[in-house]
């Protein structure tokens, strides 16, 4: 009988020496034997079993195997003995038994090579998936044919048998196709970019970012740890995935804005790269036939970023700093509207205490924008003094003469008391023993010869009225006295009583002559009244035009009276005296605005503000005289005619304030002024400096760095903030405001950009890692790996 084994190795030894197809021919005819009997051969059954040994040992490699058979006269094809290697280093099961050139499965078709294709893909895009679903699919097919009978059910068995299929098929795929393998893979990789990401937090800030990316990283990574079976198995697998997988993703977020914040601390200090970011930029643009990136957009853009980042920390300067809104661009559109509303000619620069700060930094500049800005202040505090006149006028009347105005309402007054007095002087006159008393005292006595004049002054003749004269024209009785002659002598006492008053200090007090006359006056006036009922009605109704010359003095000294001394002024004072006091109010606060207003730093508003008692008048906010506030509201008969005044001036105080922030002449203005140049962050570089902490000072440098900038960069910056805030014009306002909320749109969307960029490697980081193959590679010397039971037959050959 021939030995097969030692002629298929001659033929084998031929082959490799490149001998021609005729003479390996002529060979195996001249040994007896055919080509088909050498095709039947089969290897004795310790063989096939020590072969089968080998091929499941993981350190046996391709030139082990290929050297046992040739020994014993066979050979295997390369494209098998690779896809068997790849397929045992995915963890397949080596069966028992070998499989032989004639028994190997037929060529493979068409849908099983886009099958083993599909799961490239799949596998790419989560490893492991495409073996999960043909053991699946062998699980069900397994569980079906035991239900008909046809053998017993294992789903253990049959879904490892699905899944190196899988595995075989792909591993064949990659050895027959590599091209096409590689192109599936490809695809398969890109396609994981697009796998689902968590949303559970929200916002585009580094904790969000940090919290999804490590959600989902680490959710992908225990997924694919579950599909791998290597190692400690699934489960370990899984766990070790998700610890991988949220680690890698909750550093991804700070990362990548690590780097966008190095990029942009660079263009924003280091001079030249700003030009070559935006020559960088201007290359796609110039294809896409779009605008260009021009000088200081960056600058610009960077200038609205620290606006939009900044103002919402602070609120809207209301109430004198009681107000709580939130400083958006949207709020301070609409405050800036109201103010305009009230002939204020706000900026947005005034509404808020950061925005003050921020602009008074800005105004520091030297570019045009901010020249501008500082000019428009200038001239605007310039005109705040004829502008809070105009306020008063509106709010409590206008500024007249007083003279010209208290004779207006003495006319007004005499016409309408006319028919009153004439009522109260016809009736008769009673002495009682009460006014027969007062008749006898001083100031009645005193007050007789001024009666007696002022009656010969206005022409008339007081012996008409009662009086009683002797041949020298002298007063000779006053027991006759009429009504209107006792109201003539009432008068001069009242005159007398105001010139006994101390007129030496701050302003007028009583003494205590002029206490004692005022009171005898009251009491007089009182008793006629008791007795004539028409006297007491226009006396109480109608000011005499010393009266109202009176109340028009006293209102001019408004910003001197207190709450309680108005009240009881007001109090004594029929209703046109009120009016002419009113009247020398306005005209005091409109003239002292005028006057101050001629000094160029007058904070007008609140010395306007002390005068009328409101809150915030002196250094630090207060309550304010709110007594005074009421008296004068009382007193001018104008409802809410304080707290509309109140907003007009602490917006024009506001204004002020803005002004000051950019002229000040506070001798500590221009270290202040640097302090706020110098941005928070680099005050904290200095400090870790200062402390040692030199690795820390440089992380901070390269990771924010100042973010306003140096050189001409910061100037631009300067400009930009200058010309938004001190934007006037409804339109103009808006424009500016608008673009600073677009700008924190766009900040928002690129850090959120960051966070997703952020999330797409670190998920495909943590599925690649997951899924390798953490098996032993060795096993100890000299020990046999013990052989797996029987699963599926493959080709091994």
């Amino acid at each position: 009988m021939p030995d097969i084994a030692r002629i298929r190795a001659n033929v084998g030894s031929m082959i490799e020496q490149g001998a021609p197809e005729a003479e390996i021919d002529t060979y195996v005819a001249s040994e007896g034997v055919s080509a088909e009997d050498l095709r039947d051969a089969r290897m004795d059954a310790g063989d096939e079993q020590a072969y089968a040994a080998l091929a499941a040992d993981p350190r046996t490699t391709a030139a082990d195997l290929k050297g046992f058979v040739k020994q014993r006269g066979f050979s295997l094809n390369d494209a098998d003995i690779d896809a068997f290697m790849a397929a045992r280093q995915q963890g397949s099961k080596v069966g028992r038994k070998v499989v032989y050139e004639g028994e190997a499965h037929p060529p493979v078709s068409l849908a099983q090579n886009l099958g083993a294709a599909a799961g490239k893909f799949a596998d790419a895009i989560l490893p492991g998936v495409a073996g999960l679903d043909r053991g699946v699919h062998k699980v069900t097919a397994n569980a079906a044919q035991a239900l008909l009978g046809n053998e017993e059910f294992d789903p253990s068995a049959a879904f490892q048998q699905g899944k190196d299929e899988q595995d075989f098929s792909q591993s064949l795929f990659d050895a027959q196709h590599p091209n096409a393998s590689t192109a599936a893979s490809a695809a398969g990789l890109v396609g994981s970019l697009l796998l689902p990401e968590a949303r559970v937090l929200r916002g585009s800030g580094m904790l969000p970012g940090m919290g999804n990316a490590a959600l989902t990283a680490g959710g992908y990574g225990a997924l694919s740890g579950a599909l791998n079976d290597s190692g400690g198995g699934r489960v370990e697998n899984a766990i070790l995935g998700g610890v991988a997988g949220a680690g890698l993703g909750a550093a991804a977020a700070p990362a990548f804005r690590g780097a966008a914040a190095i990029g942009s601390a660079a263009r924003r200090n280091v001079p030249g790269v700003d030009a070559t970011a935006r020559f960088l930029e201007n290359v796609p643009r110039r294809f896409r036939n779009q605008p260009l990136a021009q000088p200081g957009d960056a600058a610009a853009a960077q200038g609205e970023r620290i606006l939009a980042d900044e103002l919402p920390q602070g609120t809207i300067a209301t109430g004198m700093g009681t107000g709580g809104a939130q400083a958006t661009p949207q709020a301070i559109e609409a405050e800036v509207a109201r103010r305009a509303a009230m002939n204020v000619p706000a900026m947005p620069v005034d509404v808020s205490e950061k925005g003050r700060r921020i602009t008074g930094w800005a105004l520091q500049g030297n570019g045009p924008m901010a020249t501008r800005a500082r000019n428009m202040l200038l001239q605007r505090q310039a005109a705040q003094g004829s502008r809070i006149r105009g306020h008063l006028a509106e709010e409590l009347g206008p500024a007249v003469d007083p003279v010209q105005a208290v004779d207006q309402i003495n006319r007004r007054a005499s016409a309408a008391s006319g028919p009153g007095y004439q009522a109260a002087y016809a009736q008769p006159m009673v002495l009682t023993p009460e006014i027969e008393g007062i008749m006898r005292t001083p100031a009645f006595q005193d007050a007789l010869p001024q009666a007696l004049r002022n009656i010969r002054n206005a022409q008339r003749d007081p012996v008409e009225l009662g009086f009683r004269l002797d041949r020298d024209g002298n007063i000779a009785g006053t027991r006759t006295l009429t009504v209107e002659g006792f109201d003539q002598v009432i008068r001069a006492m009242r005159d007398a009583g105001q010139a006994a008053m101390d007129t030496s200090g701050f302003r007028p007090r009583n003494t205590t002559n002029s206490v004692h006359i005022n009171d005898r006056v009251r009491d007089l006036r009182g008793h006629l009244a008791d007795q004539n009922e028409a006297y007491r009605d226009v006396t109480a109704n109608y000011a005499d035009e010393m009266a109202l010359r009176d109340a028009l003095g006293a209102g001019q000294e408004v910003s001197k009276l207190t709450g309680p001394e108005i009240a009881g002024q007001m109090r004594d004072m029929p209703q046109h005296a009120q009016e002419a006091w009113m009247t020398g109010a306005q005209t005091a606060l409109a003239d002292e605005a005028t006057q101050a207003g001629l000094k160029p730093t007058a904070n007008v508003a609140q010395r306007t503000r002390q005068s009328l008692g409101m809150s915030g008048a002196g250094a630090h906010a207060s309550m304010g005289d709110q007594a005074k506030q009421q008296a004068l509201e009382a007193m001018s008969g104008r409802p809410g005619l304080m707290n509309r005044l109140a907003d007009r001036l602490e917006a024009e105080d506001q204004g002020f304030k803005a002004f000051h922030e950019a002229f000040g002449n506070s001798k500590t203005q221009p270290r202040q002024a640097m302090d706020e140049a110098l941005s928070g962050q680099a005050l904290q570089v200095a400090g870790r400096a200062a402390r040692g902490d030199i690795i820390g000072a440089v992380a901070s440098v390269l990771f924010q760095g100042n973010p306003r900038g140096t050189l001409r960069f910061k100037q631009d910056v300067q400009d930009r903030i200058s010309e938004l805030m001190t934007a006037t014009g409804a339109a103009d306002v808006q424009t500016a405001m608008r673009a600073i909320a677009r700008r924190a749109q766009q900040d928002a969307a690129f850090a959120d950009a960051l966070n997703r960029a952020g999330i797409k490697p670190s998920k495909i980081a943590a599925i690649l890692a997951a899924s390798q193959d953490t098996s032993p590679t060795s096993t100890s010397e000299g020990e046999d790996e013990p052989l797996m039971p029987p699963v599926y037959t493959r080709a091994n050959q």
